[in-house]
């Protein structure tokens, strides 16, 4: 259903250098955590409910005994190679719940349905289920598509593949594909045995051939310079054979060759042999240099798909809606040096009074610290430290003691106040 193209996409993707860079990325994306962003520090009863109840959904277990990590990681493929992902949502068998469970689709089995402008008909998606099979390609004269509506389907795309000329993403292995096809169409060589320039010294064997037959064979077998093997046969009672008595092949350095296509498809990534663990560096500072190259090229574009995905899921509720959309779900990693840069704005924004230790605790992801009790009984008076910025907080206790606070003192604090 995706052509010919789409299926070498895959193929390539299924080569051994591709298949080692999508367990890179794979290995990048999976362990990561299903959170909930939302604008209002406090969650009421129905939104937390919501929120444990489409977290269950985008977790799993899903058809196949499934977990996200598998989702990710078969969309994670079809990325790389088709260009789209997709995830099958699936509703509970009574209709009462719009999505309960996902299954991943093979993308060569999917179809945009798209006008010649590239703008989405009705329905926007195809499926040729039985297109593939484990028998390989099934016969597509015998196959009735599945119409798919928006939905019935997430779909991801490959990171900063689209293009304005076409419906369907330029994945990597797709220019991948496209530069192969160009050594193949412009080597003369590249299906040829002996040297372009060379005919290699040898004998014709042909039964009852006269001299005008002899003199087509000569000439053929000059057409066919670089492998006289694949001449045509010409008169004779019998097929001709060419017996080589000599003559040099062409040196093809198979290593050389596998470490040039290794290379080609890094640089279709976006990504070097030390990013993804092929080379040891034992420079630690190079070593986080390269975790956030990675999670710069890698981990936030692929998420960014993944998250997009979670909220197509969220949409199809009707308490989502009805609630406002309250949240946003992300699926959240750590990076060591951004966490620790965040780490670090969070400190100095509680530090300026831009945030209450509650907002605090809340941001750094500590759930259980920000849900505590925070409050202090001081001369009879109960304050509620967590929700007061620094700056506030000390002339609050301050005055219930009756004290005087020093305006300097308190902007020049450097303590975290834990």
């Amino acid at each position: 259903p995706r052509g010919r193209e789409a299926l070498e996409a895959r193929q390539i993707q299924q080569t051994w250098p591709m298949e080692l860079i999508t367990n890179g990325i794979v290995d990048q994306l999976t362990g990561g955590e299903v959170a909930f962003e939302s604008e209002d520090e406090e969650v009421s009863d129905a939104e937390a409910a919501l929120q444990d109840a489409i977290r269950d959904v985008i977790t799993g277990p899903h058809l196949m005994d499934d977990d996200l990590d598998d989702l990710i990681a078969a969309a994670v493929a079809d990325m790389l190679g088709p260009g789209n992902g997709y995830w099958q949502l699936l509703p509970s068998e009574d209709g009462s719940l719009p999505v309960v469970s996902m299954v991943p689709l093979d993308a060569l089995t999917v179809r945009h349905n798209s006008n010649r402008h590239g703008y989405p008909q009705d329905p926007p998606y195809y499926q040729a289920s039985d297109a593939f099979s484990s028998d390989g390609v099934g016969t597509l004269g015998n196959i009735t598509p599945t119409p798919l509506g928006r939905g019935d389907l997430a779909v991801m795309r490959y990171p900063g593949a689209r293009r304005s000329y076409q419906v369907y993403p330029k994945s990597p292995c797709m220019q991948i594909r496209d530069t192969l096809v160009l050594l193949a169409n412009s080597t003369t060589h590249h299906n040829r045995f002996y040297n372009d320039d060379e005919i290699p010294a040898g004998v014709i064997q042909v039964m009852n051939a006269n001299d005008s037959t002899i003199t087509d064979l000569q000439d053929k077998i000059q057409a066919a310079a670089g492998d006289p093997r694949s001449v045509e046969v010409i008169g004779g009672e019998g097929a001709a054979q060419w017996i080589e008595m000599g003559g040099t092949a062409i040196n093809l350095d198979v290593i050389q060759e596998q470490q040039w296509f290794l290379q080609l498809c890094l640089a279709a990534v976006g990504l070097g042999k030390a990013e993804i663990g092929m080379i040891e560096d034992v420079n630690r500072a190079n070593g986080e240099g390269e975790q956030s190259r990675v999670f710069k090229r890698v981990t936030g574009p692929f998420a960014k798909q993944f998250n997009a995905a979670f909220q197509h899921i969220c949409e199809q509720f009707d308490v989502y809606n009805e609630l406002d959309q309250p949240f946003k779900p992300k699926l959240r990693f750590s990076d060591p040096r951004e966490e620790r840069a965040r780490e670090e704005r969070l400190r100095e924004m509680f530090q300026a009074g831009g945030l209450t230790r509650r907002q605090y605790a809340r941001r750094r992801g500590d759930e259980d610290l920000a849900d505590d009790d925070m409050t202090v009984e001081i001369n009879g008076e109960t304050i509620d430290y967590g929700d007061l910025p620094k700056d506030v907080l000390e002339h609050k206790l301050a005055a219930v003691r009756g004290e005087t606070v020093n305006e300097d003192d308190v902007g020049d604090q450097s303590g975290t106040d834990e």
